[in-house]
């Protein structure tokens, strides 16, 4: 008799969309416990990996994580059967060095996924965009990774080189400022405001128009709580990571932060 995983999880995803994608991986994980061969996940928001994650250990069964690089935010999952011992080669990442062929030039991330979206890929066979000193480094799947040496030869207006990642990648270290925000409550616009220095309307606006991802899925709800280690983008401004909460003499709500300031702004 086949074994599946409850659908109810599915109920935890409000977009359609997203609800397909974590169906999809239920498949996987059924597939797995009828005994078929290991699965591959594509890369993973980290709202996506830590639901995928808690269905999986719910199911007992082994899993790794890997992205390419160290600490990797988007990653492709292994899994395996209960027991099963996985290596992380299994999970099919390449890593690829992407350069300008002017050497004066400096490859910005949005340029890098905006090419490779208009070659006609989705984006969960990316995983991590990362800008180095001299490039910018990719990690991406084995299936695709042929295909861009041979015919990925411009990024925006820049021509472009492309070669396996041989070497480890020069990443420039991250621009994160740790800081102390106070608010009244943990709303999602009232963190926004508060570390990135604008008004609680603007912060409103980013979301309406659906600039801001909380753990890499648009947000929409002004109002919703943020937990820490939630991280939280906005597109064009930069990105926060919360560490902890604590409550002020005042009964504020006081948030340490880092904050990632994007280097357009």
């Amino acid at each position: 008799m086949k074994q599946s995983v409850n659908r109810s999880a599915l109920k935890f995803w409000d977009e359609k969309e997203t609800r397909l994608e974590a169906a999809h991986l239920l498949d996987q994980l059924d597939a797995v416990l009828n005994e078929e061969p290991k699965q591959v996940t594509p890369f993973l928001s980290l709202a996506m990996l830590k639901w995928t994650e808690s269905v999986i250990r719910k199911e007992q069964l082994a899993y790794l994580a890997e992205g390419g690089f160290p600490e990797a935010e988007r990653v492709r999952i292994l899994i395996g059967a209960k027991g099963k011992t996985l290596d992380s080669k299994d999970a099919d990442v390449s890593l690829l060095w992407v350069r300008p062929t002017d050497s004066r030039v400096q490859l910005e991330h949005r340029q890098i996924l905006g090419s490779l979206m208009g070659l006609g890929f989705r984006r969960d066979v990316f995983g991590d965009i990362q800008v180095g000193q001299n490039g910018v480094y990719i990690a991406t799947t084995i299936e695709i990774a042929p295909f861009l040496l041979n015919n990925w030869t411009q990024a925006g207006r820049e021509n472009i080189k492309v070669s396996f990642l041989r070497e480890t990648p020069d990443v420039l270290p991250g621009l994160g400022e740790k800081r102390r925000i106070t608010v009244n409550k943990s709303r999602l616009d009232a963190v926004i405001a508060n570390a990135f220095g604008v008004s609680r309307s603007m912060a409103q606006g980013w979301i309406s128009q659906g600039r801001v991802r909380r753990e890499g899925l648009v947000a929409s709800k002004p109002e919703i709580e943020v937990q820490p280690d939630d991280v939280i983008s906005c597109r064009g401004y930069g990105r926060i990571k919360l560490l902890e909460c604590s409550q002020t003499r005042k009964e504020r709500l006081a948030w340490q932060i880092v904050l990632f300031r994007s280097q357009r702004h």
